[in-house]
């Protein structure tokens, strides 16, 4: 009975391979990223300016409402994961998708500033957070066993990095014609079609392995820092997030404090944002070449690149030209870095542990990246400037590198014990039979 199973799950997996519906997928994933993952996070730094004005309210409590959300999107991998295995993963994308949209619109009518913090940080975050985790689930699950799977793991981030490059210019225009409460309210609506993209992945993915367990065990999330390529990236990640946002958070006012205009620091988010999706793209492209052999053994010169245009900006702070180029080169490795998690983690593990590494990575990145911004600032508080954040995000990356120089030179002397080990046990088995 139990063959008969298998073979019929595997003719079924057969024949889906063979459709196109996979696609729908992939495309369901690339537009949650590009809606749920970007337009939030990039919509809300603007839109907070006139929320400050209308309420009078501190800058602080505001900017809470950015924070918050990308904190719990991206920091609550791990309970969406608990969650998802009890609840199932369409009911979570259903309510978690109607819950931020909700929240969104319900701020567009609120006249307290902290219940507006309240319902876009912790209500779309908490929302969200089940659609941006399940796009690289349903991701690997429609391509499994495809032999470009990396290629379109990578290829879903280009929806967050053109949503970030896009969503400014919308925020504006929203803005002028409609104020704060009617962007709000548009952007609910935007957020809503997240259950349409939801039901139209649900009926286009492949049949569920039944081998799959949907029971929480501890000793899984243990399980997979026992893996020296895993353990490394989540290093990087958390590197990543406390510093690799430093040029977004406070580029604008180290520029503004040293004779610069706003429209020049303007212009030098733009080229950062363009090579963005640029490095993103380049991911995709050359997605055969860095999975060779490993992802993050090209981690080492990248992000020393990302170290160099970090350092760029005050070193060469009077040169308006190289100031361009450090901003298209910490694009393009924000980009490459940013897109290439998913195939990382598919490498690193294995397939049942991808699920669970996807919401350890998520949960790092994202807590990271909330308590990044404080850092930030007190070390200019501290400093008092901001070359003192650059350096150190320079540091940051420099110390991502070594980490994965280390894991090429660890990797080497176990490949190299492997081999004695199999070439003794050879010469053990042929004297024995002998």
């Amino acid at each position: 009975m139990t063959t008969s199973s298998k073979g019929k799950s595997s003719l079924t997996r057969e024949r889906y391979d063979k459709s196109n519906r996979r696609y729908v997928v992939f495309v369901g994933s690339l537009l949650i990223h590009f809606i749920a993952m970007a337009m939030p996070s990039a919509m809300l730094g603007i839109v907070y300016v006139d929320v400050i004005r209308e309420f009078e309210a501190d800058a602080s409590l505001v900017a809470l409402m950015q924070s918050l959300y990308r904190g719990i999107v991206f920091g609550g991998g791990v309970v969406a994961e608990l969650v998802i295995r009890r609840v199932g993963e369409f009911p979570c994308m259903m309510a978690g998708s109607l819950l931020g949209s909700l929240s969104f619109l319900a701020a567009a009518f609120s006249e307290s500033v902290t219940t507006i913090v309240l319902l876009v940080g912790v209500g779309g975050g908490c929302g969200f957070v089940f659609a941006a985790f399940l796009s690289y689930v349903n991701t690997r699950r429609a391509f499994q066993g495809h032999s470009s799977i990396n290629k379109f793991l990578s290829s879903i981030s280009i929806g967050a990095g053109v949503g970030l490059f896009v969503t400014p210019y919308m925020t504006e225009y929203f803005l002028l014609e409609f104020g704060w409460r009617g962007t709000f309210m548009i952007a609910a609506g935007i957020f809503f079609h997240l259950n349409l993209i939801g039901i139209a992945v649900k009926l286009n993915l492949p049949p569920l392995d039944k081998t799959e367990s949907k029971d929480f065990k501890w000793n899984d999330q243990f399980a997979v820092f026992k893996k020296r390529g895993f353990s490394i990236y989540i290093l990087d990640v958390s590197l990543f997030g406390i510093f690799g946002f430093a040029e977004s958070w406070f580029l604008p006012d180290f520029l503004v404090s040293n004779n610069y205009t706003k429209e020049d620091a303007a212009l030098l988010l733009t080229v950062s944002g363009i090579f963005n999706v640029v490095g993103r793209i380049l991911a995709v492209l050359l997605s055969s070449f860095f999975s060779r052999p490993k992802i993050l053994y090209h981690w080492s010169y990248i992000c020393l690149a990302l170290a160099l245009s970090h350092a760029l900006y005050p070193y060469f702070l009077q040169s308006h030209p190289v100031l361009i180029v450090a901003s298209g080169l910490y694009g393009t490795c924000f980009g490459l870095l940013s897109s290439q998690g998913a195939p990382i983690i598919l490498q690193s593990l294995p397939l049942d542990l991808f699920p669970i590494g996807t919401a350890i990575e998520m949960t790092s990145y994202g807590v990271s990246t909330a308590v990044g911004g404080y850092i930030g600032g007190l070390i200019r508080d501290l400093t008092g400037g901001y070359e003192g954040v650059f350096y150190t995000a320079s540091v940051s990356s420099i110390i991502c590198s070594f980490a994965s120089l280390l894991l090429i030179i660890v990797d080497n002397i176990y490949k190299r014990r492997d081999r004695k080990h199999v070439h003794n046990n050879n010469s053990v088995s042929i004297s024995s039979h002998l």
